[in-house]
């Protein structure tokens, strides 16, 4: 089975997923079935080959079915326990988030989803699902991807890729540092991470978003110019930055990054740009700088929410109407406000006031003014206390410095979203 595009480096993996079944089987014996997807599942799994040492890149999307699926806590806690079995620290390293141990062979994990038979039935039209479905490889068990509702890429909301964008500039600001306290090829796989980032959302705006980098990379390459005269002439190399690192991530020998610094400065600031000509067009309104981003972000809870409440219904009653998604939306706010805060106090023991919006709405608000705030020639203090007003609001900022305030933003990040939703 072929997971990379080195032999060598397949028979690593090999080894490596024959630890996972045997570890998840020897403590739940009655699972269904074990899937493996991403990127390592299409035999272009990203990984480092130094000498005879070998290191997969980020994580393994390893999905489990059973009958009865374990709550999130367990899930979690088998996938720490088999990261480390496999000589890494897991989901462990990121809580609470310290950026000077943010290193690539430690920052790997096993990124394990727990469903059962009946959930699969009700997985929402997302990336990750429809690449459950079709793209992905059985390595345990019964094949039961038929069960999972048929979606066709074109059928992903947009939202998928607002997400996207946002997580990738959170994940912009969460490994770098003002003080240099990163590791440089760390620093330049969440630089890949971006422009690939890039590359998804514009084509799922055009439509011809297709599964793996390479494939999206040379349909951008060959669409760029005419699908996005706008953003091609704010950003004419856009798609050969896209290029390089989707190059760079496949390649086991990865080359140095030169000038990383600057590169980063370079990914951040196009990432900003995109992300604005994204969210002009998903939300139907012209967004000139960051204050609009931060402003449409805090009120795009219908376009944000309703393609997957939509799915809900769907899925579990058999309707489809906009007008009574538009209905449960305060529902839903009112749902992970309360997830929010009961993890808030759990984990940090804080307590924070009303909040107006969904959580995760009010985190990435505050995110434009954050990464646009530094500069190269130093930190726009206006648009950092900004984003500390926003983040101020779901999770006690202490901190006043950039550093200090990304780190606690990383913080907010991911209590929410590493939450069982």
């Amino acid at each position: 089975m072929e997971y990379t595009i080195s032999k060598k480096a397949n028979k690593k993996i090999a080894k490596d997923m024959e630890i996972i079944i045997s570890e998840i089987r020897k403590k739940y014996p009655e699972i269904i079935s074990i899937i493996l997807s991403g990127g390592f599942s299409r035999g272009k799994g990203p990984v480092k080959i130094e000498g005879n040492n070998i290191y997969p890149y980020n994580d393994y999307d390893i999905q489990i079915i059973s009958k009865n699926k374990i709550c999130k806590d367990m899930s979690d806690k088998l996938s720490i326990e088999i990261s480390k079995k496999l000589g890494y620290r897991g989901i462990d390293n990121f809580y609470p988030f310290k950026k000077e141990e943010q290193k690539i062979k430690d920052n790997f994990y096993i990124d394990l989803k727990w469903d059962s038979l009946k959930d699969l039935k009700k997985l929402l039209p997302r990336i990750r699902n429809y690449e459950l479905k079709k793209h992905s490889k059985i390595i345990y068990g019964k094949d039961v991807r038929k069960i999972i509702p048929e979606y066709s890429l074109k059928d992903m909301p947009l939202s998928e890729g607002a997400k996207l964008l946002l997580d990738r500039m959170s994940q912009m600001v969460e490994y770098y540092s003002e003080k240099g306290d990163y590791e440089q090829e760390c620093l330049s796989y969440f630089i890949q991470q971006c422009y690939a980032a890039c590359c998804t959302s514009l084509l799922l705006l055009s439509g011809k978003y297709q599964i793996g980098y390479e494939k999206s990379m040379k349909i951008l390459k060959e669409t760029y110019e005419k699908d996005f005269p706008v953003l091609f002439k704010k950003i004419p190399n856009l798609h050969n930055k896209i290029e390089y690192f989707v190059n760079w991530k496949i390649n086991p020998k990865k080359p140095i990054i030169k000038n990383l610094e600057e590169e980063w400065f370079i990914a951040k600031n196009n990432l900003i740009e995109v992300t604005k000509y994204f969210f002009s067009i998903f939300l139907k309104k012209r967004i000139n700088n960051v204050e609009e981003l931060s402003r449409s972000i805090l009120q795009m809870d219908k376009e944000f929410y309703i393609p997957y409440i939509n799915s809900i219904l769907k899925n579990k009653i058999g309707i489809k109407s906009k007008s009574i998604s538009k209905i449960l939306i305060p529902i839903v706010k009112i749902i992970l406000i309360k997830k929010y805060k009961k993890r808030l106090m759990q984990i940090e023991g804080k307590k924070i006031g009303w909040i107006g919006n969904s959580p995760d709405l009010i985190i990435f608000a505050s995110l434009p003014f954050l990464i646009n705030s530094i500069k190269k020639e130093g930190v726009n203090l206006k648009e950092l206390n900004e984003c500390k007003r926003i983040l101020n609001k779901v999770y006690p900022v202490k901190g006043n410095s950039w550093e200090e305030i990304s780190i606690e933003y990383a913080n907010a990040y991911i209590l929410f979203f590493l939450q069982k939703i």
